[in-house]
């Protein structure tokens, strides 16, 4: 070595032994030096720390079969490493990212630069600096994942945005929830059913049958109509879900655990035999006033089971579809009550017209007197009609009621004791059966049961209640003509009167049963006329409430 090789002939270009010092133990970069024989001559202290390695495992150690690695771990083949293809071509070299393997077995992601270095004489070796890039993987990796994160969310808005333009497109029910199963399938599902409660929720209709196929939905009509209700005491996922339960989700253990196949008939039980099911979510078509039916989306074993998330979603956007079938059933019901309304009001104030243009043209042929009272007579009938239509209107409308709890039983029992003469009415009613409910609305619905069954009734009329799993039932039956099957529907419309009934009672508006069983709805409840052995027989069933008067 030479005098001017000492580090003192160095201090012209500013070396000192502290400067020389601070670059070998603090600087943050990792150094280590290669020979011509392709080994390690030296490392600095901060590449002992981040390839967790002590200097005597490195010094001496061909670098690449040491450290470098592809970054899924596996050896890295000399042919394909830059940084020995610099050493042997004698050219400096940058890499953007690199694997080292760690003394622990980890790997830590680098950055590389390496030039050559001559040694002295002839001999020409390598210098390596690397520095840690995990800081960067890390932050790249968040990146990454907020951008997933955000496309994510950007095509749920998206799906929401094209959900409720198929849902607006038409006022068919069955056509827009057919269009919504084929934009669900396949985004969120490998296949999609869709079932709608009947007017009663006595009964099921399958209204859209959509499957997989390619990258698109296919329709399966051929398993779409009606299908049974559910037995009352049923607690199968679906029954709960259509009795007004949350939506609901199942992984594979659920699916084997929680589904009774006897609980479902054939036809309901279709999809899940011949197309199979990994994941499922039911989720209620509803309103703020009722339940209308559910939507039911399975995924196969190759996809993606769902999630809480994903059960968010559904429920969201069975929501919306609930809401319009809804609508569209409340567009088709002012159109049929803006029709039935006019017929109901034109007949009568046309009678009366003529009866008051009779008494102006003919004066001395017309007793005044009479005119008045066929007049009055007409005019409470239009009474009648337009205070039954309010109510109807409040109910359908959804108007908040005042709602607390009401033991029914004692209800029933001083209404039937209020009514006076007529056709006699036997009572069975259970006590401390409690429901929540509007007082005066139930009342009505009550009063409303009790009059059209003492009308129609021959001898006498007998009124239950009791309770029936976690329902108030209150049956009213008559011994008179009864009412056909056909026509057990009917009777629920506005305006709807058969033969019987205006024989019986010539004046009535025939919104009572409609006004009934709108109530019974905003109770959560149902309104149905089932068998007899004779007679009429209406069922009222109320949820219960463990509150008390």
């Amino acid at each position: 070595m030479t005098a001017s090789d000492n580090l003192e002939d160095w201090a012209g270009y500013g070396f000192s032994k502290e400067l020389v010092r601070a670059l070998f133990h603090g600087l943050r970069v990792g150094l280590y030096v290669v020979s011509h024989t392709g080994k390690i001559l030296l490392v600095n202290p901060y590449a002992e720390r981040l390839l967790d390695r002590p200097a005597r495992q490195l010094i001496g150690a061909d670098p690449h079969d040491l450290l470098h690695r592809n970054a899924d771990g596996s050896p890295m083949p000399r042919e394909e490493c830059r940084i020995l293809a610099a050493f042997s071509e004698g050219v400096d070299v940058r890499s953007e990212e690199a694997w080292f393997t760690r003394g622990s077995g980890g790997m830590v992601p680098v950055g590389v630069m390496a030039a050559p270095l001559p040694l002295g004489g002839e001999e020409m070796g390598n210098v390596v600096l690397f520095y840690d890039l995990s800081r960067h993987k890390a932050v790249e990796h968040k990146q990454a994942a907020a951008l997933a994160a955000l496309e994510k969310l950007t095509d749920r808005l998206s799906l929401m945005a094209e959900t409720s333009t198929v849902l607006a497109s038409t006022l068919k029910v069955d056509e827009a929830l057919r269009r919504l199963s084929r934009l669900v399938v396949p985004r969120l599902a490998d296949w999609a059913v869709i079932d709608l409660l009947g007017p009663s929720g006595d009964g099921v209709d399958r209204v859209a049958v959509v499957v997989k196929q390619g990258q698109s939905g296919v329709e399966c009509k051929q398993w779409e109509g009606p299908l049974p209700a559910f037995p009352e005491t049923s607690q199968a996922p679906m029954a709960r879900v259509l009795r007004g339960g949350p939506a609901m989700l199942f992984g594979p253990k659920d699916l084997a655990e929680r589904f009774d196949p006897e609980e479902y008939n054939v036809q309901r039980r279709r999809p899940y035999d011949e197309l199979g099911a990994h994941s499922v979510i039911i989720a209620p078509l509803r309103t703020p006033r009722r339940v209308l039916g559910a939507l039911i989306l399975a995924r196969y074993e190759t996809s993606p089971v769902y999630d809480s998330a994903d059960l968010s979603l559904i429920d969201d956007i069975a929501s919306r579809a609930g809401l319009a079938v809804d609508n569209a059933d409340m567009f088709k019901e002012q159109r049929r009550f803006a029709s039935s309304t006019s017929h109901e009001l034109r007949t009568p104030l046309a009678g009366l017209r003529a009866r008051l243009e009779e008494a102006v043209l003919y004066p001395a042929d017309v007793d005044p007197h009479e005119t008045i009272r066929e007049a009055l007579v007409v005019t409470d009938r239009l009474e009648t009609i337009v205070d039954d239509l309010l109510v109807l209107a409040r109910l359908r409308a959804g108007e908040p009621a005042a709602y607390e709890p009401i033991d029914v039983g004692a209800l029933v029992a001083k209404e039937v004791a209020a009514m006076a003469g007529g056709v006699p009415v036997h009572v069975d009613a259970g006590r401390d059966v409690n429901v929540l409910g509007n007082r005066i609305q139930l009342i009505r619905v009550i009063d409303n049961l009790l009059v059209n069954a003492r009308r129609h009734a021959d001898t006498r009329v007998e009124v239950t209640m009791g309770r029936v799993e976690n329902s108030a039932v209150i049956t009213v039956c008559d011994d008179g003509a009864g009412i056909a099957p056909q026509d057990r529907e009917r009777v629920f419309e506005r305006f709807v009167r058969l033969d019987e009934g205006r024989r019986r009672e010539p004046g009535g508006s025939g919104l009572g049963l409609a006004i009934s069983r709108d109530i019974a709805h905003a109770h959560n409840g149902t309104l149905t006329i089932e068998d007899s052995p004779r007679g009429a027989r209406f069922v009222l069933r109320l949820p219960l409430t463990h509150r008390r008067p």
